[in-house]
């Protein structure tokens, strides 16, 4: 297990083709400083707190409960009290959003590619801002500092198999805190989010757009998830096994950070995506810098395979592809 792991061919070649996809998890937006998913959902409530809403001993008698139980409660207290939770100061703290850390991430993300399909509320991936200055961390203020606007869809209605083919473009399948109300968080969320009704219909009025552009994702690019765990693909891999394989083929890589002591558990790990999910994993060692490590690692897949825009030929693919 190294540093930095070699880019596969099959990652080389979609990126020429341009039908390569980062698709964005919450380890991500940690390293740029945003709370983790336990985190989000306990700030959330302590904000209430700090409302009046909420009380430290209510607090700590929910302690153990699952972060998506502690959020569902967050939602029914704030909605009871006719209050917003401030979602955009949790997930995006000062000085967070002018990080060094997360301006060297997601400046390399934008030069490995310029469509993206993620999973976080935050704002990171809706502005391209420019690279960080190794000897200060520049402010928003700063007059080099020119951030530049991405095609942002968010809301369900808004998400088809199209938006893969535009450059500069993100895709939020669990909403954005742009619009707390589009924020997939409660179990009943995922379960609308995921409920696989007439996902062949082309009727708008029935067909899911999410299951419709997973689908197509996964048919016709390759994903190079990063920022996620094991337990975050649950609600993907059903969408993952359906796509056109042979045994031991793989269509998609999943970036993911060891200790060199982990070297048998990351051999089992690399069977269950290959023959569950036709994922390669491609670990990395985390034993000198830990998840910063990351950092290094996306750069150097950025300086190997840098975005382009997409090929006519690719594009005309597509067309045909919806149009089956």
């Amino acid at each position: 297990m190294l540093p930095i792991p070699e880019i596969p061919p099959g990652l080389r070649e979609a990126a020429a083709r341009t039908t390569l996809v980062p698709f964005i998890g919450a380890g991500a937006s940690a390293l740029a400083g945003c709370p983790g998913w336990r985190n989000f959902a306990e700030e959330s409530l302590r904000w209430l707190v700090g409302q009046g809403r909420f009380s430290y001993s209510q607090l700590d008698q929910i302690s153990h409960l699952h972060p998506r139980v502690k959020l569902s409660l967050a939602r029914s207290i704030a909605t009871e009290h006719k209050t917003n939770i401030a979602y955009t100061d949790i997930l995006h703290p000062k000085p967070t959003r002018e990080s060094l850390t997360g301006r060297r991430l997601y400046n390399a993300l934008f030069r490995l590619s310029n469509i993206f399909v993620t999973t976080n509320y935050d704002l990171w991936l809706d502005e391209r801002l420019p690279a960080p200055t190794p000897s200060a961390v520049p402010t928003r203020a700063s007059a080099n500092v020119i951030p530049t606007p991405m095609n942002v869809a968010y809301r369900s209605e808004q998400i088809n198999p199209a938006l893969l083919s535009q450059p500069n473009t993100v895709i939020h399948l669990h909403g954005s805190v742009r619009e707390p109300a589009t924020m997939i968080m409660t179990t009943s969320d995922y379960i609308n989010q995921y409920a696989a009704y007439n996902r062949s219909s082309r009727d708008p009025y029935t067909e899911n757009p999410v299951l419709t552009l997973l689908d197509f994702l996964f048919r016709h690019r390759t994903v190079l998830f990063i920022g996620y765990g094991l337990e975050e693909l649950e609600i993907l891999e059903y969408v993952l096994t359906k796509g056109p394989r042979g045994a031991g083929d793989v269509r998609h890589y999943i970036l993911q950070g060891y200790f060199s002591h982990e070297e048998t558990h990351v051999r089992n790990i690399d069977t269950y995506y290959r023959n569950e999910c036709g994922i390669e994993l491609l670990p990395f060692r985390r034993d000198e810098k830990d998840w910063e490590q990351l950092l290094d690692v996306i750069e150097t897949f950025a300086d190997g395979m840098p975005a382009s825009n997409p090929l006519v030929q690719q594009e005309m693919q597509d067309m045909e592809n919806l149009l089956r």
